[in-house]
């Protein structure tokens, strides 16, 4: 008696041949063998063999770290989705073709009533970080922010900021009212969202030209509610510029902030008739103890007379260093600026500042570009010292903006990005798998022709393809499952990988 033609398929193989030939598909592959018969599709959706694939070839994912030593039963049962969902989600980015595009409108910088209610810090037009000390090409400051799943963003159809969890795709109002302020800068880190913020109108006049405007930062503890929510509660309130600021775009300032402290850098050019000089800005950095919950606010009380009878837990200057106390700890900036990463420890003793200058090696044929040399300072925050100036693990891509002061640092193995570091316009890396997503132009003809390009690393493929939807300002962020960045037409967009 004749065995069904069917019996002699690769299905029926012993084990280990099998496995043999499990090792020559790619995963994509492997989930299109059900399609050839009904004993392929059982032999190709058995939970025991794709659960010990699954580990095997993508032991970084969530899903699989998620797995327990020993296989459930509800686990096997789940063995064809979750290997299906990791395998779908590598297949797209290897393509380098998200598997859908979200897409959400940003607020206008003028609000419905006419008034200025957005307008970003603006960058450096000179920066150390390129050779010739001119920024080829400048990005305003994105004013949507990103952590661990949750983006915060100016909705144009809330007419508020919002917080989106990527996960669920809810979406929770921020209790931060827009109308009568001018936002200049958002970031979520650590879940503390900080809001930085100005009046519209002059407080006073430096001259005919120049009003100061009154500006604050308020915070808001971001923790996790009950049925998948978020609660979003206001944490304190400070004003951040005790003389205040002027909304123009020769005045800068830069902070970053930990659960517990905020760091903020001023830079002003000197406008004195008598010693006014390009290369000797004013320049400060101050540190605040924002760990506390304060009912004051200082933006509503502009006469200081309620702080008296506040309680003593609202923020305060921990320290502060004028242009002096840069120039000791060699981290003034001057008319040149090279810093490109402003950050506190996690103990709260020092605040590091990273610059970054391009320089020509010595002994070495010239490079057009010339080579980063980054540099991390530490300064205390007790004491006038000492400090430790150490070289940057890692390279910084050069300044154009986009970044604030929050550049990530790329690999110096592994790199996704072959061409020189001066291509690179911004870079997202999830370290553990060694996946990495990377904006850039084509190194060689990028001067004449600004295409941009993305590139995607993952430990099993890398591809490169041109890209404008993220070139509205230039900043990345993301992770396996989703990247998203801002678009020329005020949207930000989101690649879907997993969904």
């Amino acid at each position: 008696m004749t065995r069904p033609k069917e019996s002699h398929g690769v299905a029926f193989l012993p084990r280990e041949l099998f496995w043999m030939i499990l090792g020559y598909l790619e995963p994509n592959e492997l989930v299109r063998c059900r399609r050839v018969s009904r004993a392929w599709n059982e032999a190709f959706s058995n939970p025991a063999v794709l659960l010990a694939l699954l580990k095997k070839l993508f032991p970084w994912t969530e899903e699989v770290k998620n797995l327990g030593s020993e296989t459930s039963v509800d686990e096997q049962d789940q063995g064809r989705r979750l290997f299906d969902q990791v395998a779908s989600r590598y297949n797209y980015l290897a393509r380098g073709k998200p598997r859908s595009i979200q897409k959400f409108r940003l607020c206008d910088d003028f609000g419905s009533s006419g008034d200025r209610e957005w307008y970003q810090v603006q960058p450096w037009g000179s920066h150390a970080s390129h050779m010739r000390r001119f920024v080829d090409r400048q990005f305003s400051e994105a004013l949507w922010t990103f952590e661990d799943g949750l983006l915060v963003y100016p909705s144009a159809d809330h007419q508020c900021l919002v917080l989106m969890d990527l996960e669920t795709d809810r979406q929770f109002m921020v209790p931060f009212i827009i109308r009568g302020k001018v936002v200049r800068r958002v970031r979520l880190q650590v879940s503390l969202l900080v809001v930085e913020w100005a009046e519209p109108k002059a407080f006073h006049w430096l001259n005919d030209s120049d009003g100061v405007h009154r500006h604050f930062a308020s915070s808001f503890d971001v923790t996790r509610g009950e049925n998948q929510g978020w609660n979003i509660v206001p944490r304190n309130e400070w004003k951040i510029l005790f003389l205040g600021h002027p909304l123009s775009e020769r005045d800068r300032f830069f902070s970053s902030h930990s659960n517990t402290h905020y760091v903020i850098y001023i830079w002003q050019p000197n406008r004195s008739l008598y010693t006014a000089d390009e290369d000797a800005p004013i320049e400060s950095l101050f540190v605040w103890d924002i760990s506390k919950a304060s009912s004051y606010r200082p933006s509503l009380d502009p006469t200081g007379r309620l702080r008296d009878d506040s309680p003593c837990d609202s923020p305060s200057i921990v320290a502060r260093f004028g242009f002096r106390d840069l120039e000791f700890f060699d981290i003034r900036q001057r008319g040149c600026p090279s810093i490109q990463r402003l950050e506190i420890t996690d103990d709260a003793q020092a605040v590091e500042i990273t610059e970054n200058v391009s320089i020509q090696p010595e002994d070495e044929p010239p490079e057009i570009f010339g080579l980063p040399q980054p540099i991390t300072t530490s300064i205390p925050l007790v004491g006038n010292g000492p400090h430790w100036r150490r070289d940057f693990e890692g390279v910084l891509p050069p300044y154009r903006g986009n970044c604030s002061m929050q550049a990530e640092s790329m690999e110096l193995n592994g790199c996704i990005m072959k061409d020189p570091w001066f291509g690179i316009i911004s870079q997202v890396t999830v370290l553990e798998p060694n996946l990495g997503f990377c904006l850039h132009f084509d190194t060689w003809t990028w001067v004449q022709n600004q295409t941009t390009y993305l590139s995607i690393q993952t430990p099993r493929s890398t591809i490169t393809c041109d890209n404008w939807d993220f070139v509205g300002r230039g900043k990345l962020a993301g992770s396996e499952k989703y990247l998203m960045g801002e678009n020329c037409n005020r949207e930000l967009v989101i690649y879907r990988f997993d969904r």
